[in-house]
Protein backbone atom coordinates (compact mmCIF):
# COMPACT_ATOMS: atom_id res chain seq x y z
CA UNK A 1 0.00 0.00 0.00
CA UNK A 2 1.25 3.34 -0.97
CA UNK A 3 2.13 5.31 2.27
CA UNK A 4 -0.10 8.37 0.88
CA UNK A 5 -3.12 6.10 0.48
CA UNK A 6 -2.09 4.95 4.41
CA UNK A 7 -2.13 8.49 5.58
CA UNK A 8 -5.45 8.78 3.53
CA UNK A 9 -7.20 5.97 5.75
CA UNK A 10 -5.59 6.81 9.04
CA UNK A 11 -7.09 10.67 8.27
CA UNK A 12 -10.44 9.27 7.30
CA UNK A 13 -10.74 6.82 10.40
CA UNK A 14 -9.80 9.81 12.55
CA UNK A 15 -12.88 12.11 11.03
CA UNK A 16 -15.58 9.93 10.04
CA UNK A 17 -17.69 9.68 13.38
CA UNK A 18 -18.18 13.27 13.36
CA UNK A 19 -18.53 13.96 9.62
CA UNK A 20 -21.20 11.20 9.23
CA UNK A 21 -23.04 12.85 12.37
CA UNK A 22 -22.56 15.97 10.59
CA UNK A 23 -24.28 14.32 7.48
CA UNK A 24 -26.91 13.05 9.63
CA UNK A 25 -28.19 16.44 10.46
CA UNK A 26 -27.26 18.44 6.95
CA UNK A 27 -28.53 15.88 5.11
CA UNK A 28 -32.02 15.49 3.56
CA UNK A 29 -34.90 13.11 4.84
CA UNK A 30 -34.85 12.10 1.39
CA UNK A 31 -31.41 11.87 0.80
CA UNK A 32 -29.28 8.99 3.07
CA UNK A 33 -26.05 10.59 4.81
CA UNK A 34 -24.36 8.06 4.02
CA UNK A 35 -24.68 8.71 0.15
CA UNK A 36 -23.96 12.48 1.18
CA UNK A 37 -20.64 11.98 2.70
CA UNK A 38 -19.17 9.30 0.13
CA UNK A 39 -20.07 11.40 -2.51
CA UNK A 40 -18.42 14.89 -0.67
CA UNK A 41 -15.66 12.03 0.30
CA UNK A 42 -15.59 11.16 -3.98
CA UNK A 43 -15.70 15.02 -5.20
CA UNK A 44 -12.79 15.58 -2.43
CA UNK A 45 -10.41 12.74 -3.99
CA UNK A 46 -10.61 13.82 -7.33
CA UNK A 47 -9.01 17.19 -6.15
CA UNK A 48 -6.09 15.10 -5.09
CA UNK A 49 -5.55 12.81 -1.52
CA UNK A 50 -7.42 13.75 1.58
CA UNK A 51 -4.13 14.35 3.26
CA UNK A 52 -2.79 17.08 0.82
CA UNK A 53 -5.89 19.71 2.00
CA UNK A 54 -4.90 22.20 4.43
CA UNK A 55 -8.61 21.41 6.89
CA UNK A 56 -9.92 18.14 5.44
CA UNK A 57 -12.96 17.39 7.89
CA UNK A 58 -13.89 21.17 7.15
CA UNK A 59 -13.66 20.79 3.26
CA UNK A 60 -15.65 17.68 3.17
CA UNK A 61 -18.52 19.27 6.20
CA UNK A 62 -18.44 22.66 3.04
CA UNK A 63 -18.75 19.94 0.30
CA UNK A 64 -22.13 18.07 2.31
CA UNK A 65 -23.79 22.20 2.67
CA UNK A 66 -23.21 22.32 -0.88
CA UNK A 67 -24.85 18.95 -2.31
CA UNK A 68 -27.33 19.20 0.37
CA UNK A 69 -28.49 22.54 -1.23
CA UNK A 70 -27.93 21.14 -4.69
CA UNK A 71 -30.09 18.27 -3.96
CA UNK A 72 -33.04 20.12 -2.36
CA UNK A 73 -32.76 22.42 -5.17
CA UNK A 74 -33.09 19.98 -7.57
CA UNK A 75 -35.87 17.87 -5.84
CA UNK A 76 -37.70 21.71 -5.62
CA UNK A 77 -37.67 21.86 -9.44
CA UNK A 78 -39.05 18.10 -9.72
CA UNK A 79 -41.42 19.26 -7.46
CA UNK A 80 -42.73 21.69 -9.56
CA UNK A 81 -42.86 20.20 -12.53
CA UNK A 82 -44.05 17.13 -11.36
CA UNK A 83 -47.25 19.47 -9.92
CA UNK A 84 -46.90 21.71 -13.50
CA UNK A 85 -47.57 18.22 -15.36
CA UNK A 86 -49.96 16.47 -13.48
CA UNK A 87 -51.97 18.81 -11.53
CA UNK A 88 -51.66 19.09 -7.86
CA UNK A 89 -51.10 16.19 -6.08
CA UNK A 90 -53.42 15.34 -3.38
CA UNK A 91 -52.62 15.08 0.20
CA UNK A 92 -53.09 11.30 0.03
CA UNK A 93 -51.14 10.49 -2.92
CA UNK A 94 -47.84 10.52 -0.28
CA UNK A 95 -47.09 8.80 2.56
CA UNK A 96 -45.43 10.38 5.21
CA UNK A 97 -44.04 9.63 9.07
CA UNK A 98 -43.74 11.64 11.85
CA UNK A 99 -40.14 12.59 12.92
CA UNK A 100 -38.12 14.81 14.83
CA UNK A 101 -35.83 15.40 11.60
CA UNK A 102 -38.96 16.85 9.98
CA UNK A 103 -38.82 20.03 11.73
CA UNK A 104 -34.91 20.53 10.91
CA UNK A 105 -35.65 19.08 7.33
CA UNK A 106 -37.97 22.56 7.01
CA UNK A 107 -34.52 24.13 7.65
CA UNK A 108 -32.18 25.25 4.56
CA UNK A 109 -28.78 22.55 4.70
CA UNK A 110 -26.48 25.77 5.88
CA UNK A 111 -28.91 26.49 9.04
CA UNK A 112 -28.97 22.74 9.45
CA UNK A 113 -25.11 23.04 9.64
CA UNK A 114 -25.08 26.26 11.80
CA UNK A 115 -27.30 24.88 14.03
CA UNK A 116 -25.52 21.28 14.24
CA UNK A 117 -22.08 23.33 14.08
CA UNK A 118 -22.88 25.78 16.89
CA UNK A 119 -24.88 24.32 19.26
CA UNK A 120 -24.03 20.42 19.17
CA UNK A 121 -20.55 20.52 18.18
CA UNK A 122 -19.92 23.88 19.67
CA UNK A 123 -17.47 25.30 17.69
CA UNK A 124 -17.31 28.87 17.39
CA UNK A 125 -18.22 31.20 15.00
CA UNK A 126 -14.98 31.37 13.18
CA UNK A 127 -14.96 27.84 12.43
CA UNK A 128 -18.35 27.69 11.73
CA UNK A 129 -17.77 30.73 9.43
CA UNK A 130 -15.03 28.84 7.91
CA UNK A 131 -17.13 25.45 7.54
CA UNK A 132 -20.03 27.99 5.89
CA UNK A 133 -17.30 29.93 3.69
CA UNK A 134 -18.76 32.64 5.03
CA UNK A 135 -17.37 35.75 7.41
CA UNK A 136 -17.45 35.36 11.28
CA UNK A 137 -20.47 38.32 11.51
CA UNK A 138 -22.36 35.86 8.98
CA UNK A 139 -22.05 33.27 10.25
CA UNK A 140 -23.17 34.68 13.75
CA UNK A 141 -26.56 36.39 11.86
CA UNK A 142 -26.87 33.04 10.35
CA UNK A 143 -26.71 30.94 13.81
CA UNK A 144 -29.03 32.96 15.53
CA UNK A 145 -31.30 33.43 12.00
CA UNK A 146 -31.33 29.41 12.06
CA UNK A 147 -32.22 29.06 15.78
CA UNK A 148 -35.30 31.52 15.38
CA UNK A 149 -36.65 29.83 11.98
CA UNK A 150 -35.81 26.67 13.98
CA UNK A 151 -38.37 28.00 16.71
CA UNK A 152 -40.50 28.90 14.93
CA UNK A 153 -40.77 25.59 12.53
CA UNK A 154 -41.33 23.83 15.94
CA UNK A 155 -44.32 26.15 17.25
CA UNK A 156 -46.01 25.73 13.59
CA UNK A 157 -45.42 21.38 14.40
CA UNK A 158 -46.58 22.24 17.70
CA UNK A 159 -50.12 23.98 16.50
CA UNK A 160 -50.73 21.26 13.94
Amino acid sequence: MDPAEADDEVLFAAVYPALRRFAAVVAPLDLDPDDLLQEAVARALRTGPLHQLRHPAAYLRKTMVNLASNHNRSRGRERRATRRLAGAASPGDRTTYPSDLADLDRLDPADRAAIYLADVERLGLDEVAAVLGTSGPAARARVSRARKRFRLALAEGGDA
